[in-house]
């Protein structure tokens, strides 16, 4: 295991402004982004309040901001250094955000309004099983009748086919100009069906997974209306 203090933090402006600045799989996670868009457009219901877990610099926001202008957000983040870029880059969205630099493992314990969406992209697969369970739990309750849940994340695989699709994704992404420092992954990557089990379990119907590519997916399901 990587030594700790080899291990970066996101509490680091440097490290942080590196993350975001070349992100290499931006592009694919376009198409994801829109079809989480576009399935909440297409459910007919009022979306007045987004909220984004671990959202970082507010990738994800972006496309449901502008795709339901009479919404507002809140953003949630451990990291003061993500909330300075994401503020950069939400600019054109100022006054419909609340920042909320919080623990998303913590997520019951943050003051969060009802939202008819909830998004997390990127960054549950840094919590223990447990953890997981309880922020889906907690996501739940935040979650209005007939809203969705939705998590663009990395996930693991049976057998060896995780480390495979690893070993080819910059065939199709391209790497890092400069190579970043590991941050902490101290669990294993949970699969795609283990994060829809933990949303069923929590209160959400049925989970799907619409999208997939290599080792990130899209997990998403509703609360019952």
């Amino acid at each position: 295991m990587t030594a700790d203090h080899q291990l970066e933090s996101w509490e680091s402006p440097t490290y942080a402004a590196e993350w975001a600045g070349e992100d290499v799989i931006a592009d694919m996670l376009d198409l994801p982004r829109r079809i989480s868009v576009a399935l909440v457009g297409d459910s007919g219901i009022d979306v007045t309040h987004v909220v984004d877990v671990g959202s970082g610099p507010g990738a994800y926001l972006i496309p449901f901001l502008r795709a339901f202008p009479a919404a507002r957000a809140t953003w949630i983040d451990v990291s003061d250094a993500m909330r300075e870029l994401a503020q950069e880059q939400l600019a054109e969205f100022d006054g419909r955000i609340t920042y909320a630099v919080a623990d998303a493992e913590q997520l019951a314990d943050v003051a969060v309004e009802p939202a008819q969406v909830l998004l997390s992209s990127r960054a549950l697969h840094h919590f223990s099983p447990e953890s997981l369970q309880r922020v889906y739990r907690a996501a739940f309750d935040i979650v209005a009748p007939g809203g969705f849940v939705m998590n663009l994340d990395h996930i693991g695989a049976r057998g060896d086919w995780e480390q495979a699709l690893r070993g080819i994704r910059g065939q199709f992404t391209g790497d890092r100009k400069k190579a970043l420092k590991p941050h902490r992954h101290d669990y294993p990557l949970a699969r795609a069906d283990q994060h829809g089990a933990w949303m069923e379990e929590a209160g959400f119907g049925p989970f799907d997974t619409p999208w997939r590519m290599f080792y990130t997916a899209l997990v998403v399901a509703r609360k019952p209306a």
